[in-house]
C-alpha cells in the first residue's frame, strides 16, 4: 500500500482523478497540435495552437509527480518537488494569458473592416503568441530562486496532488493576475458570441457549422467563467483545495472534447478510410459571385431578376461579413 501522510488516504480517489485528467489532457492536446501542424487541410489560428501548447505545459506540470513516479510518496524527490513548486503557480498565469490572446485575435479578425497590412498582422500575431509567456516566466524564475534559498518551504501540498510552497504569496499573486486577465477574456468571448448569434441567419443561412461555432464559443466563454471562479477560490482560500484543483482540471479536459473532436480533425485521424472527393470550398467571394451569376442568367433568359443589382458597397459589406464569419468558423 502506498505511503500517505496522515489524513490524506481518504483523498486517494481525488488524487488519482486529478493526475489522470491532466495526463489525458496534455497528451490529447499534444496529438491535436501535431495533427493541426502536419495536416495541410486543417487551419487554425496561431493563438489557438498556442492555447493548446499552454494546456500541454500546464497539465504536464500538474501531473509531474505521476510522470516522475513520485505520486503518493510522503516526501517526493527534492529536485522534482522544487521544480513543480516553482512552476505550478506560473502555469495558471500562462493559460489565462493564452486564453486572452485567442479571444483578442478572434475579436480583431471579426471586427476588421479593411484589408490589413501583412506586416502589421504578423507583428500583432507575434505579440499575441509571445506576451502570455512573459509574466509566467518571471513568476517561475522568481519562485524558483526563492525555493532554492528556502528549501524547507518546498513541500507536498495539503491535497497531496502536487508540490508547492508553504508561503501563500506566490499563489495569490498568480491567482490575482489570472483573475485580472480573465475578466477582459470573458467580456471579449461574450461579445464574440453575441456577434455570431446576430449573424447566424444573415450570414450562414442557419447552417449547422455556424451553430457548432456558436456552441464552441459559448463553451469557451464558460471556460473563462470557471477560470475566474477558480482564481477567486484560490484568493479567498475558503474552499477545500482538492475540490478547487479538480474544478481547475475540468477546462482542459473540456477543451479536448469540444475543440479536439471537430470534423476536420476526425477525418485526419481516420487514415484507414479512403479520402472522398471534397466539394469546392465556397468562401465569401465565391458565394457572392454565385448569387450575381444566377441573377445574370435570369436576365439573359428573359426572366426578371429576383432582386435588384447590388451596389459595390453592399457587395463589400456582404463580403466582409462573410469573411469575418469564415474566420471565426475556421478559428474555433
Amino acid at each position: 500500500m502506498a505511503n500517505f501522510p496522515a489524513g490524506r488516504e481518504s483523498s486517494t480517489a481525488l488524487i488519482s482523478a486529478f493526475v489522470t485528467i491532466h495526463t489525458f489532457s496534455w497528451t490529447s492536446c499534444l496529438i491535436i497540435v501535431v495533427t493541426v501542424v502536419l495536416s495541410p487541410n486543417i487551419r487554425r489560428q496561431s493563438t489557438w495552437i498556442n492555447l493548446n501548447i499552454s494546456w500541454i505545459i500546464a497539465c504536464f506540470i500538474y501531473a509531474f509527480l505521476l510522470t516522475t513516479e513520485q505520486l503518493y510518496k510522503t516526501n517526493p524527490q527534492p529536485g522534482v518537488c522544487l521544480f513543480q513548486a516553482a512552476a505550478v503557480d506560473a502555469v495558471s498565469s500562462l493559460v489565462a494569458g493564452a486564453m486572452l490572446a485567442l479571444a483578442l485575435q478572434l475579436w480583431y479578425n471579426l471586427r476588421s473592416n479593411s484589408v490589413r497590412p501583412m506586416l502589421a498582422a504578423r507583428q500583432r500575431d507575434v505579440l499575441l503568441i509571445t506576451m502570455p509567456y512573459v509574466v509566467p516566466l518571471i513568476e517561475f524564475f522568481a519562485t524558483l530562486g526563492y525555493a532554492v534559498q528556502h528549501p524547507q518551504q518546498v513541500t507536498l501540498t495539503e491535497s497531496g496532488m502536487f508540490c508547492g510552497l508553504t508561503t501563500p504569496i506566490p499563489g495569490r499573486i498568480s491567482s490575482l493576475y489570472s483573475a485580472i486577465l480573465m475578466i477582459p477574456t470573458v467580456s471579449a468571448q461574450a461579445l464574440l458570441w453575441v456577434y455570431s448569434y446576430r449573424n447566424w441567419y444573415k450570414v450562414s443561412g442557419n447552417s449547422g457549422n455556424a451553430l457548432a461555432t456558436m456552441i464552441r464559443l459559448g463553451l469557451f466563454t464558460l471556460f473563462g467563467i470557471v477560470g475566474v471562479i477558480v482564481s477567486i477560490f484560490n484568493l479567498t482560500n475558503q474552499v477545500n483545495p482538492s475540490v478547487v484543483n479538480i474544478l481547475e482540471s475540468l477546462p482542459p479536459l473540456s477543451f479536448v472534447f469540444i475543440f479536439g473532436l471537430q470534423q476536420d480533425l476526425l477525418h485526419a485521424w481516420m487514415f484507414w478510410r479512403q479520402p472522398t472527393i471534397s466539394q469546392p470550398t465556397t468562401g465569401a467571394w465565391s458565394r457572392i459571385q454565385t448569387v450575381n451569376m444566377q441573377k445574370l442568367s435570369e436576365v439573359e433568359q428573359g426572366r426578371p431578376s429576383s432582386a435588384t443589382k447590388p451596389t459595390w458597397g453592399q457587395i463589400h459589406n456582404r463580403l466582409q461579413t462573410e469573411r469575418n464569419s469564415d474566420s471565426v468558423n475556421n478559428s474555433v
